[in-house]
């Protein structure tokens, strides 16, 4: 079991769709990461939110960034 003091970094901002998809990747190499809703909380504030294409920010611990970082360039790599 890995114990996580470092702060964390954001590897990704777009969609739900999108951040699902990158979450499902890390969590096949064993990458904790945090997915920040930014629509759910502007619902939940009262607010809108003006671009749905940036709802979500994925973000994953400092001592992971840069392995999630190679996976992340390989899989965006592989879609085109």
């Amino acid at each position: 079991m890995r114990i996580y003091k470092s702060k964390l970094k954001e590897l990704f901002t777009g969609t739900f769709i999108e951040v699902q998809k990158f979450c499902t990747i890390l969590e096949d190499f064993d990458i904790k990461y945090i997915v920040q809703d930014y629509k759910q909380s502007a619902v939940l504030a009262g607010f809108g939110i003006t671009n749905l294409y940036y709802t979500h920010r994925l973000l994953v611990y400092e001592n992971d960034y840069d392995f999630a970082l190679k996976i992340f360039k390989n899989q965006k790599s592989s879609l085109v």
